[in-house]
């Protein structure tokens, strides 16, 4: 039994320093409690006053436009003005479409001529001639692409021209003066580079058809001696 009254003191005096101990923390959290008491108010002023500058700062956001921006007449203009953006923007992508498309097909055109010419210069040669007339059948196909691409774009500029006029009429009555008469000046500008990129393909198709005819007859022609030399070496 002497072992088990050991056991007990022990017990006891460990219980009795663990109690120091614990009384000993809680009164240093007290301390710090009491000590940052006054930091958690001064927060929590700031926060107030942080929340009193954001509801000002909504204040101003949500405050009615002027009268005159209510009126039927400014809403009009204000339409007016979008429309003509949304025309403007329409006839300069449709510009730009039909100019790249004929600055392709004239490309096309002459990379065929050329094509055409060295293929009546490489006759003599099956292999060369065989490759270069493969080249002018995929050129051929490449221009009436083009050419096909080009009616289509130039179809679709007529409706464009039309609401874009429509629209600097419509800004013109509606109150947006300035911004008709920029669009105007927009469609002249237009129609001038359309004359002038329409032109330029014209001439040089004229030109492509009377080397087409061209190549046709010299093309015939050298058959027709190729065929007579054949003729020939075979009697």
């Amino acid at each position: 039994m002497a072992w088990y009254g050991q056991l007990v003191i022990r017990s006891l005096s460990f219980i009795n320093c663990f109690g120091k101990k614990y009384s000993k923390r809680i009164l240093e959290m007290k301390h710090i409690c009491e000590w940052s008491r006054p930091l958690m108010k001064t927060s929590l002023l700031f926060t107030v006053v942080h929340c009193s500058c954001a509801s000002n700062k909504d204040n101003v956001l949500l405050q009615t436009p002027a009268a005159h921006k209510l009126t039927s007449e400014y809403m009009i203009s204000q339409s007016c003005a979008s429309t003509v953006s949304g025309a403007q923007h329409l006839l300069t992508l449709t510009l730009a479409a039909i100019t790249d498309t004929t600055k392709c097909y004239r490309e096309c055109m002459n990379q065929l001529m050329v094509l055409m010419d060295q293929s009546l210069d490489a006759q003599g040669n099956p292999e060369l001639v065989s490759e270069l007339w493969d080249e002018v059948v995929a050129m051929r196909i490449k221009v009436g692409d083009c050419k096909r691409k080009l009616q289509e774009l130039s179809s679709f500029m007529e409706y464009v021209d039309k609401l874009a006029t429509s629209a600097a009429e419509t800004a013109f009555m509606g109150g947006a003066e300035h911004m008709s008469t920029v669009l105007c000046e927009t469609i002249n500008s237009a129609h001038a580079k359309l004359a002038s990129e329409y032109e330029e393909t014209k001439a040089l198709e004229k030109s492509f058809l009377k080397h087409q005819e061209i190549f046709v007859s010299r093309a015939c022609e050298l058959e027709k001696e190729m065929n007579k030399r054949h003729e020939t070496g075979t009697c």
